[in-house]
């Protein structure tokens, strides 16, 4: 059982909110089909959502009952020179061994929205470690009467390390095995308990993904929504007729229940993956929830709609509320999104020259112990993709992808205007759509996850406001292809005002990981011992 303690003790002046959660395995059947391991949490599963109010300070206390090492990323979440708490293994920490403890401390006091915690090792999200996190206003933003909050969830028929291969070289005659399903709310889509309303009154329905390789698109035919929030930013508000999230993104929609309780209806969720061809029956897979006003109501029949008649969330379609303006660009950065197979016909994924890897220090702690090389992006070895950012420079990063491949980009510690969009190569000839040029409005919104569709460019703009290891990558599996960079936010700043708790270098040592010097833990430019990077041929 999930246990939760509120207590009188606090951090400046905010409610203490302790968390206890022994990660483990549990053969369990999730999705009414198949039956296997799941991470799972105190033998539970799914592991329950956690909610906080803003100002307090999540204490999670974790035993790590795997036998190996895990991690907690409290996903969107700014890390105000804690970066240690980040839970990316061996970008900011090393990560909890087997049989150890560790204490994640989450101060929540500038932040409010929809969040999520999930382990930062591929396999583990995968494999369920993942639930919402959510960080309610202290006062409302906007009226309403009640919360509903549904969360989605890719399911694999078997083990993730085991639908790897075919994911990778995308063998056709496998994908009916291998394609996911969908989960609502921790069980089978289509079983999910239905979403109740109450004549007249105003809901605002949270709605959060937690899927790690598929998209879905979310509607409530026959009702409105109106989006009031994205990844923890709210926005003004914007009608639409559904969501079309991809893996980590985030809404709050505001929906008024119709005045009698006549009839229910039917919510719809589609689980795409534009990277496989439709296949009938598999790709994309339809899945349908009940919103019940009254039980044994008869069921209202909306008329069917297709999708491109429809209109769909798109992040450049809102205006951040609080009305920031368009960054200046200082510099800027490209990166172009290229997929080459090295060897053994895997593919890996790049940003730059090189595909990411881990470095055999984890990345923060370079930047704390390196002195002025901080700056020099060659201590953090090539396979890092280190851009090194001075404080109060307005960065626009520049994305180009001639891939088949949709990608989620998301950025920890922070998020980003999303600026433009435009099209780039050929999608007619890949027979994918071509991507209209779309630009911002004066206060462009910001995320921490923005879809990047194929055959095309983004532009995205942030300010370095404070010393941060901040990792920027593609929340999909092709993370784990190389698909990755790092960004050193003023390592002087890092080092005059970050002081790591024992604790993490403790979990540390226990696994014979240095905790200074450069990527290969060596002092200078030596890079002895590190594992040569994966290098990519672009001609």
């Amino acid at each position: 059982m999930l246990v939760l303690a509120l207590s009188s003790g606090c951090i400046g002046y905010a409610e203490r909110v302790e968390l206890f959660w022994d990660i483990g395995t549990l053969n369990i059947s999730r999705d009414g089909y198949s039956t296997w391991k799941s991470i799972c949490v105190n033998n539970a599963v799914p592991i329950p959502p956690v909610h906080v109010t803003q100002g307090d300070v999540l204490i999670l206390n974790v035993r790590n009952s795997l036998d190996v090492p895990t991690a907690v990323h409290a996903h969107g979440i700014y890390h105000n020179y804690t970066d240690y708490y980040d839970g990316a293994e061996m970008v900011t920490e090393c990560g909890i061994p087997p049989g150890e403890n560790f204490t994640y401390i989450i101060d929540t006091t500038d932040q409010v929205g929809n969040f999520w915690l999930h382990s930062h090792i591929q396999s583990q999200l995968t494999d369920g470690f993942r639930t919402p996190f959510i960080i309610h206003e202290k006062v409302k933003p906007t009226t309403y009467d009640e919360e509903k909050l549904l969360y989605f969830e890719d399911w694999d028929l078997r083990a993730f390390d085991d639908q790897m291969d075919i994911y990778s070289t995308l063998n056709i005659k496998e994908i009916p095995i291998a394609y996911r399903m969908l989960l609502v709310n921790g069980i089978n889509g289509n079983a999910t308990q239905p979403v109740t309303f109450v004549p007249g009154k105003q809901y605002r329905v949270r709605v959060v993904s937690l899927l790690t390789l598929f998209w879905i698109k979310f509607r409530m035919p026959g009702h409105t929504m109106h989006i009031i929030d994205q990844d923890g930013v709210a926005c003004d508000p914007v009608k639409v007729d559904g969501l079309d999230m991809g893996p980590g993104q985030r809404f709050s929609v505001l929906v008024t229940a119709y005045d009698t309780a006549e009839f229910n209806y039917k919510y719809n969720v589609t689980l795409y993956a534009n990277f496989i061809d439709p296949l009938p029956g598999i790709q994309p897979r339809y899945y349908s929830g009940l919103i019940e006003y009254q039980k044994n109501a008869p069921l209202k029949h909306i008329p069917e709609v297709n999708d491109d008649q429809l209109a769909w969330s798109n992040t450049l379609d809102l205006q951040a509320r609080d009305g920031m303006p368009l960054l200046p660009v200082d510099r800027q950065i490209v990166l172009s999104i290229k997929q080459f197979t090295p060897k053994l016909d895997i593919p890996y994924y790049t940003f730059g020259d090189y595909a990411y890897n881990h470095s055999l220090v984890p990345t923060l702690f370079t930047a704390l112990s390196m002195g002025d090389l901080a700056f020099n992006s060659s201590v953090y070895g090539p396979q890092a993709q280190a851009h090194v950012l001075h404080y109060g420079e307005s960065i626009e990063v520049l994305v180009y992808s001639d891939n088949v491949n949709d990608h989620s980009l998301h950025m920890h510690m922070g998020e980003y205007q999303v600026v433009e969009v435009g099209p780039y190569g050929d999608a007619v000839a890949h027979n994918r759509p071509a991507v209209a040029f779309q630009r911002s409005g004066p206060s462009p919104m910001r995320s921490d996850v923005v879809t990047i569709r194929s055959f095309s460019y983004i532009k995205l703009r942030f300010r370095v406001n404070h010393g941060a290891i901040i990792f920027f990558h593609c929340h999909m599996i092709h993370n784990y292809k190389g698909l990755a960079v790092t960004f050193i936010a003023a390592p002087d700043l890092l080092q005059k005002h970050m002081k790591v708790p024992d604790e993490v270098t403790r979990m540390c040592k226990i696994q014979n990981i240095k905790t200074s010097g450069n990527a290969a833990g060596n002092q200078g430019f030596d890079l002895t011992g590190l594992p040569p990077p994966i290098l990519v041929n672009r001609g």
